[in-house]
């Protein structure tokens, strides 16, 4: 395949992270390792974050080098299935990925990711919770991470079949957004005592199930927030340790749930789940306005200004688009 461009940062900038970015060529990568697939990048958001990477204060953008690739989220075109891949997408396939691997200086802001296939979902995974959950009409559904893709996939999901959702986030900023989608509750957990407003929500007897998909310290608090013999689904994607407590395992009866069950009615699910992007349930994140790759220092200059409530910035691949 030859060359790619890419946005990469080539200097950390405090003041200015659209002085650390230019747009550089670099190899495709050709040779997938075991359990790899090639995705074809079409569209990138430029959150907040992003711009912490660029700024060199990101803790989970970790690259042993520059010239890196930042870009945090994006959505894809599976290209290419590597060695023993094809259990979870197929070629052609749109996905995004939890994580993309940006940790490492391989993000989104370029045209052609290698991506574990295991860190790829659709939205057939975010149905797939809610029907291992099973929440009944009117009780909540608590979730990690609720700004995510997959979140937000849930929050919409879940107000069609009646579910409410208790949603939790690190920052201000994206509450005015969930709470559009329809998230009934959204709390900031750096600002709240996230067990005691749970309960006042619920009137005491926590949320029906959780959900935590990034392990670490919230699967130590996500148990004692969900009633008596509730489930929480742990589906760690950023490979951080799981927290079991105890006393609620054997004392108050909560349910484990380490992964999805094979999904007998594949293509069941899948036609449901396509069923609501076409009447709506599921929307795509509004742009503001779209710059392609090549731009993409005007387009971080544009982030930096903001634009509030109008939608994000994004970086737009024409080349893939016009591939598919």
């Amino acid at each position: 395949m030859g060359k790619q461009l890419a946005a990469a940062i080539t200097k950390y900038n405090d003041e200015d992270p659209s002085a650390s970015i230019q747009v550089i060529h670099k190899d495709v990568p050709t040779e997938l390792k075991e359990g790899e697939v090639l995705v074809r990048m079409m569209l990138r958001p430029i959150n907040p974050s992003d711009m912490f990477c660029m700024r060199g204060r990101y803790g989970g953008f970790a690259p042993k080098q520059l010239p890196a690739v930042p870009g945090l989220e994006g959505l894809g075109i599976v290209n290419k299935l590597g060695p023993n891949t094809g259990s979870r997408v197929e070629e052609g396939q749109r996905v995004v990925a939890v994580p993309w691997p940006t940790a490492g200086g391989e993000g989104t802001y370029q045209q052609y990711v290698a991506v574990p296939e295991k860190d790829l979902i659709n939205p057939v995974t975010a149905y797939g919770f809610l029907e291992v959950i099973q929440v009944p009409k009117g009780e909540y559904l608590l979730q990690q991470a609720a700004n995510s893709v997959l979140g937000k996939e849930l929050i919409s999901m879940a107000q069609r079949q009646g579910t409410k959702t208790i949603n939790l986030v690190r920052r201000h900023e994206v509450v005015h957004e969930l709470k559009q989608l329809g998230a009934e509750e959204v709390i900031v957990t750096t600002d709240e005592d996230v067990t005691a407003r749970v309960m006042q929500i619920t009137n005491g007897k926590g949320a029906w199930a959780s959900i935590n998909p990034i392990g670490g310290e919230a699967s130590r608090y996500l148990p004692s927030c969900t009633r008596q013999g509730g489930k929480v689904h742990v589906f760690s994607l950023f490979k951080e340790e799981v927290i079991v407590p105890m006393f609620d395992l054997h004392f108050r009866q909560i349910q484990w749930l380490e992964n999805l069950p094979s999904d007998q009615a594949r293509q069941e699910v899948f036609t449901k789940v396509m069923g609501f992007f076409a009447d709506g349930t599921i929307k795509p994140p509004h742009a503001s306005v779209k710059y392609s790759l090549d731009k993409a220092v005007e387009a971080v200059k544009k982030a930096m200004d903001g634009v509030g409530g109008q939608g994000k910035v994004m970086l737009e691949d024409k080349f893939a688009q016009n591939e598919e």
